[in-house]
């Protein structure tokens, strides 16, 4: 099961580059209550392993992947009212073009916002720009970090306030809402509700350092009808520790907190996450990134290194073999649902670049080294396709652009 990114479903938009390159400004309209803006990445990748897959490339050179076109409207109603709609085209096949956010927001004052809607939810530090690669150093967002959340957007209610004492900024904020769509894995497709989706986080910043410390939680349910239908034979016949375990519903709970620090010549950020699934079919997985960089305008030098573990508390199988064929065929059955929901352990190591041309557009060359255990779910970002030792090289060259 992936993660992570989720799109909403919508026909695929395909923009000729000469278009993106064409556009290159910010549009008002009359009196400035309409703004449009948006941002745009190119990115060119190749895996240096014909056994394996990482985030969608192999061993030939491919535009496709992470490329991106995304065209953004706010319409302003009045000082305190507005309204805001996104909408992205992508050239993966795995990930579906259209409305990524579309929420009203209500700011009475500098200090508290409050948004109504389709929106990002929040559990990282850049769930809002996910995919705006301009806003962060890297070319790719580090992968074994980022991929460890079911969803990236929800529909709902989120409030923020934000205060300063001194030199302190303090910032709260919490969420409120649901999820009812579709999460795309590397093989299949997964309709996924979450009800009852709430946290809380706060930032505090002094000076150059940012330290933020999260908690979400949900009830979700997966649809996967033949493992239902499994279950409950299983507790048909008495088997009810397996049949349990194959529950495609229960509570997640995800905690997160980072330290950042950053001047105009150093900077390091990391973060640390931890999700707890509540049920067999909902894993465990904890992450980190650290990343440290140096900034010589209009460069800037990067390395980083990031870790993922993820588990499945997986039942022992109490349906004896060799008493009956019936009962052959039902621990058969239960070993092979379960080895489809294999443990994934992977690092990635990377080192790269930036290039800042303009204030508005950069170009980034990037180097990710991925390990592996020998145990890959092919569920995820890597994919052994048969003879993968567990080490690749991923090279990857882009340009990333706002407007």
């Amino acid at each position: 099961m992936n993660f992570f990114p989720l799109k909403y479903t919508s026909s695929k938009v395909l923009i000729p580059l000469s278009f993106l390159l064409s556009i290159s400004s910010t549009v008002y309209a009359e009196e400035d209550k309409l703004e449009f803006s948006g941002f745009a990445r190119v990115i060119v990748g190749y895996l240096d392993d014909k056994n394996a897959e990482y985030v969608g490339y192999d061993d030939s050179l491919s535009i496709n992947k992470q490329s991106l076109f995304a065209l953004q409207a706010d319409y302003k109603f009045n000082n305190d009212f507005s309204l805001t709609g996104q909408v992205i085209a992508h050239t993966d096949d795995q990930r579906q073009s259209g409305l990524e956010w579309l929420y009203l927001t209500y700011q009475p004052n500098n200090s508290l916002q409050v948004k109504l809607g389709r929106q990002r939810i929040p559990f990282f530090n850049y769930s809002d720009s996910l995919d705006v690669g301009f806003a962060y150093p890297w070319l790719t967002l580090p992968q074994q970090f980022y991929d460890s959340a079911f969803f990236a957007t929800f529909d709902g209610i989120l409030a923020n306030y934000e205060f300063s004492i001194n030199d302190w900024l303090i910032n709260y904020e919490g969420y409120w809402g649901r999820f009812d769509g579709t999460i795309y894995t590397s093989d299949s497709e997964i309709d996924t509700k979450a009800i009852g989706l709430y946290g809380a986080n706060v930032s505090v910043s002094y000076e150059n350092f940012t330290v933020r410390a999260s908690y979400n939680e949900g009830d979700v349910s997966i649809e996967q009808t033949d493992v239902e239908e499994f279950s409950q034979q299983l507790r048909q016949f008495g088997f009810i520790n397996n049949a349990d375990w194959l529950n495609t519903s229960g509570l997640i709970q995800f905690y997160h907190f980072s330290v950042n620090y950053e001047n105009l010549d150093y900077f390091f950020r990391s973060e640390v996450s931890k999700l707890v699934g509540g049920s067999g079919l909902l894993p465990d997985i904890n992450s980190f990134y650290v990343s440290a960089g140096y900034n010589f305008a209009p460069y800037t030098a990067y390395i980083s290194y990031s870790k993922k573990d993820l588990y499945y508390k997986h039942a022992i199988n109490e349906i004896p073999y060799g008493l009956s064929p019936g009962l052959d065929m039902l621990a058969g059955g239960y070993d092979a649902i379960t080895t489809t929901f294999a443990d994934d352990q992977s690092t990635g190591i990377k080192i790269g670049t930036r290039w800042d041309l303009k204030p508005d557009l950069a170009f980034k060359a990037e180097i990710t080294f991925v390990e592996a255990e020998d145990n890959i779910s092919n569920r995820f970002g890597l994919k052994d396709l048969g003879g993968f030792d567990g080490h690749a090289l991923l090279y990857q060259i882009g340009a990333e652009w706002v407007f």
